[in-house]
């Protein structure tokens, strides 16, 4: 089976959270001997044609390569609202995207794409050799359907695609409150990759250079805007303890303005942004914090959370899209209400003054995720049935 992926979103280099979820799920569906081939948007400095992992990557020049701004940076949402140019360059990405999808899709015999823009162009690509489509619908997407024009455009795309994957059962409800079929839609979660699993937190912050002693606080992920960074460094700095320290782990738009805001901290010394890191470091980044905190404003379904819990590391997160299917509060994490640092410093500092409430929370999160199987391989074997029905019925 040749399956061609379409996203707008595919790792760059070691480290990068763009479209990692999508890498992971074809490494698990190459292993089960499905041939995965991905177009992706090109970025300044990168080759159009790639292996990622083994996997062949064709990313596509859509301006001028030290002028392109639509992909990458804080997603192409937040790219649109943010630049003129990113605007001004919306016809030319669709025409480079479309392009080449028609070459790569070719020899396939399936096309997924991700989010739903991608799924405008396999409909336009496959017009004269029709496809099975599947379209993986991540959280962003979803949330662009209340608007007038982008109403219209998903519901075409939904209409033209035989399969509409939701990662969440929160994003299947608000695809069937936007009329689409109920018999297109399944649920598909995400998983989460054997490597995190609990290593000793002083193994861990021995690897990493850390100090042995303090509570340390961590956040890994893309920093936008519609993570709440913000929110996250002014609630440690409303938690007066000097054990406490934190730490930023990847890159994003947002991250020049939230070291300038933690600059301006008194507590700026126990801020420590360590930049994108390589995959293989991220469970190692895992283990060595106390508490993981993610302070989004919107989700889809979080993967940052399952990763953390197979670390049995607990959680604090922010009561938004998918994350209440992660999170059970009390028992499997702490919730708090979006847009609330002092909620957060408050969670934080219950879970600094209670090591029993830790652990506790930390066990049955990773119990959780080991009951309920949620793996990539798990993930992989779902995504593989669709696809083998959907052969069948073409």
């Amino acid at each position: 089976m040749k399956v061609c992926m379409l996203t707008t979103g595919f790792p760059r280099f070691e480290g990068d959270l763009f479209g990692g979820f999508v890498l992971e799920l074809i490494r698990e569906l190459r292993s089960k001997r499905i041939d995965v081939a991905v177009v992706a948007p090109h970025e300044h400095g990168l080759r159009t044609v790639d292996f990622v992992h083994g996997v062949e990557v064709r990313r596509f020049r859509y301006f001028l390569p030290r002028f392109q701004r639509l992909a990458y940076g804080g997603g192409i949402p937040a790219n649109l609202g943010s630049s003129w140019l990113a605007r001004f360059q919306v016809p030319f990405f669709l025409f480079a995207f479309l392009f080449a999808a028609l070459r790569a899709c070719r020899d396939s015999d399936i096309v997924h794409c991700h989010w739903t823009i991608t799924g405008l162009i396999a409909i336009w690509a496959t017009k004269r050799r029709r496809l099975p489509l599947v379209v993986s619908v991540r959280g962003s997407d979803i949330n662009l359907m209340a608007s007038g024009f982008m109403r219209c455009i998903n519901k075409y795309v939904y209409g033209g695609v035989d399969c509409v994957l939701a990662v969440s059962d929160d994003i299947s409800r608000k695809l069937q409150a936007a009329d689409v079929e109920r018999s297109k839609i399944e649920i598909v979660y995400n998983g989460v990759d054997k490597r995190f699993k609990p290593i000793k937190r002083k193994t861990s912050r021995r690897v990493l250079g850390l100090p042995q002693d303090g509570f340390l606080v961590l956040y890994v992920g893309l920093m936008s805007p519609i993570k709440g960074v913000d929110r996250l460094l002014r609630a440690v700095q409303l938690i007066d303890d000097d054990s406490l320290y934190c730490a930023i782990v990847g890159d994003g738009p947002s991250r020049i303005d939230m070291e300038a805001l933690a600059s301006r901290s008194k507590m700026r010394a126990r801020f420590l942004f360590a930049g994108a890191q390589s995959t293989d470091t991220i469970p190692i980044w895992m283990n060595a914090a106390d508490v993981f905190v993610l302070p989004s404003l919107s989700e889809g379904r979080p993967n940052v959370v399952l990763e953390a819990q197979a670390c049995g590391v607990p959680v604090v997160a922010t009561n938004v899209g998918g994350t209440p299917e992660l999170i059970t509060n009390e028992e499997t994490g702490l919730l708090v209400e979006k847009d609330n640092a002092r909620a957060l410093a408050d969670s934080i500092r219950r879970l600094m003054d209670s090591e029993s409430l830790r652990v506790r929370l930390g066990q049955q999160a990773r119990r959780h995720i080991q009951e309920d199987g949620l793996t990539w391989s798990s993930c992989a074997e779902k995504v593989s049935v669709i696809y083998q029905s959907l052969l069948e019925i073409a």
